[in-house]
């Protein structure tokens, strides 16, 4: 049980950063608090904190200190387990308290600033979440070191002491864009990012996703107009674990953590998401400026550079995620390739990508291609279409409902699971038939998953 108490308490442990203007705080006489005389500052106790627990009764020669902050976290919502989060009045430091309780935000609440007596208690910087933590004392027994632990159900109420003030959320809010938030300085800031979204991948799924968790909990991600990212880490407890997640852009609230090296938004409640604006494609189709419908085709990619996405005479469409067909190269030959691989340890990227090709349909005869797969993962990822010009707009997204699977027209071939081809292999000829007239395109998709993984390759594009 000690050991599933560390790690949450270490998990859900966070640092806070915030302005506040005390001008704007008002008197909460509804509810039972009191005012404390202020001896130090949580600056100060900062300041003596190391990465090794100290008793305060030591450093302080036993003075009864106290010091005041603001509550940043709730746990209404289930997100938060056993813990306060909490900033210091002039938000320039934020810290935590584990507290062996639930239902912490009907006493602590977002905003209600707080006493904190610093006798007898216990505290250090904790590395594994970036955060000073102040507690009781966990030993866990030589030769590992000892920890912050919580503080217990019937002594807590008299350490952190309720105010008489509590100011709104709004003035203990930061509003950042993504990369200036991802600084170890703002831990724990209570922060909101505006015009993000929640990943392609994400969106329609719940919060929490049994097919997609680490350690209780689901990694989602929210990214902005500027293609940066950031977790939003939901717990399997929380009460929106069910809630599907939204397709809409907009506004995000929560508290900054981190764990380990990585950077996570802790929400409270759904009422952080505020997303009502018009989704926004991030990673939009990428149209070349030569698009011709021809009727002959002879495409062996070699006049492209390496790593090219942007075809002038074609259509390179991220229609789900954020991977576009690029130009590769293996022993001098070039071709396009698309791949949801992310890494031997990690995840694939989730992916339907679109390389189209312009053609005249009343002209043309036939199609054929060459194609190469490398890395099989088991599950067929490249499927063929084509869609009419009435129905399509260069630029546009595609509708999926006017797309003609002419997959099995042809005899792609994939290897053993496990194992790559090494050669291209003709994929056969497509035979355009007569009652297919007018201008199209022809659509190579690519479709990937976090486990489906396989490289696709594509060379020597033919129409005749």
């Amino acid at each position: 049980m000690k050991k599933i108490n560390i790690f949450l308490t270490a998990l859900l442990s966070t640092v806070f950063v915030g302005c506040v203007n005390d001008t704007f705080d008002t008197p909460d006489v509804t509810k039972q608090c009191e005012d404390l005389t202020v001896t130090k500052t949580v600056q100060d106790i900062a300041a003596l904190a190391t990465t090794t627990v100290q008793s305060y009764n030591t450093v302080s020669s036993n003075t009864p200190d106290i010091i005041e902050a603001y509550v940043t976290s709730s746990d209404e919502g289930g997100n938060f387990y056993k813990n306060i989060s909490f900033v210091s009045v002039d938000g320039t430091k934020g810290f935590t308290m584990p507290v062996n309780d639930y239902n912490l935000y009907s006493k602590y609440e977002p905003g209600r600033k707080v006493f904190i007596k610093m006798k007898d208690r216990y505290f250090y910087n904790n590395t594994t979440v970036s955060s000073l933590e102040i507690g009781n004392l966990y030993q866990r027994g030589a030769p590992l070191p000892d920890q912050v632990g919580r503080i217990e159900i019937n002594e807590y109420q008299d350490v952190i002491k309720r105010s008489c003030v509590k100011v709104d959320e709004t003035e203990i809010l930061n509003t950042m864009t993504i990369p200036a938030a991802l600084n170890n300085a703002n831990l724990n800031k209570l922060i909101e990012f505006e015009n993000v979204q929640f990943s392609d991948e994400n969106v329609g799924k719940t919060y929490f996703d049994k097919a997609n968790q680490i350690g209780g909990a689901t990694n989602n991600t929210i990214i902005d107009n500027a293609g940066n990212t950031l977790v939003v880490r939901v717990s399997e407890f929380a009460t929106f674990a069910a809630a599907k997640i939204p397709g809409f852009n907009g506004k995000v609230r929560g508290v900054l953590t981190k764990f380990g090296s990585g950077f996570q938004l802790m929400i409270r409640t759904l009422e952080d998401v505020k997303l009502t604006n018009t989704r926004i494609d991030y990673s939009p189709p990428i149209v070349g400026n030569a698009n011709v419908f021809s009727a002959t085709l002879n495409e062996p990619f070699t006049s492209y550079a390496l790593n090219l996405a942007n075809f002038p005479k074609y259509i390179n469409d991220a229609d789900f995620g954020s991977r576009y067909w690029q130009v590769k190269t293996f022993s001098s030959n070039k071709y396009i390739e698309m791949s949801s691989f992310a890494g031997s340890s990690n995840p694939g990227v989730p992916a339907k990508t679109f390389f189209m090709v312009p053609v005249d349909f009343t002209a043309a005869n036939t199609m054929t291609f060459k194609e190469e797969m490398r890395f099989y993962r088991g599950e067929p990822n490249l499927k063929v279409y084509y869609i009419k010009s009435a129905d399509y707009t260069a630029g546009s997204a595609v509708n999926r409902s006017k797309l003609v699977d002419i997959t099995a027209s042809f005899a792609i071939t994939y290897p053993a699971v496990g194992a790559s081809e090494n050669v291209f292999n003709s994929a056969g000829t497509y035979n355009i038939p007569a009652s297919l007239t007018g201008t199209g395109y022809f659509l190579f998709e690519y479709i990937g998953t976090s486990t489906s993984t396989t490289t696709t390759q594509i060379d020597d594009i033919v129409i005749n």
